[in-house]
């Protein structure tokens, strides 16, 4: 059995088969390591597809847990279940893009899209990097297009 407790001051404890073994570094622990890396490699695609599945729509939560696939690309998020089309969206200043902030595990897996005023969503990524990657994507993408995507709680700070 082997377990890594991440401590902070920039150690990490191993115990693998009973015995403990401490790793200390000189340099900052990246808890999301290649994060950046990856999606910089996605950045030179036209559109990258993510497996997600929706736990909630417009607030009210989903029971089924079937796959659908979010789109991102370099004009537009898109949202698909099979060839129906769910969202398809501008980036554009009332568009709203985060994590999704709460308690649970899950919750770092998700995210929440509010495409336009009437249709949002919370949708549960495969893994919490997958996430990440989709957030960062979309908000250099809408970048490029002149618009800062943000959520909910981060308008103040914008001053929209």
């Amino acid at each position: 059995m082997l377990i890594l407790t991440l401590m902070v001051n920039r150690t990490v404890e191993i115990i693998y088969d009973g015995q403990l073994i401490m790793l200390t570094t000189t340099g900052a622990i990246d808890p999301a390591a290649g994060l950046g890396n990856y999606v910089e490699a996605l950045v030179r695609k036209h559109d990258v597809e993510f497996n997600v599945v929706v736990t909630q729509m417009n607030g009210v939560d989903q029971p089924s847990e079937s796959i659908h696939v979010l789109h991102v690309g370099k004009m537009r998020m898109k949202l698909r279940k099979g060839k129906a089309t769910i969202a398809k969206e501008y980036y554009s200043g009332s568009m709203q893009l985060c994590g999704v902030r709460g308690g649970g595990n899950a919750a770092a897996q998700a995210l929440f899209w509010q495409a336009k005023k009437e249709f949002s969503v919370v949708l549960a990524f495969e893994s919490e990097r997958d996430r990440n990657a989709a957030i960062m994507l979309a908000r250099r993408f809408a970048f490029d297009c002149n618009i800062m995507l943000a959520g909910p709680d981060d308008r103040a700070s914008l001053g929209t």
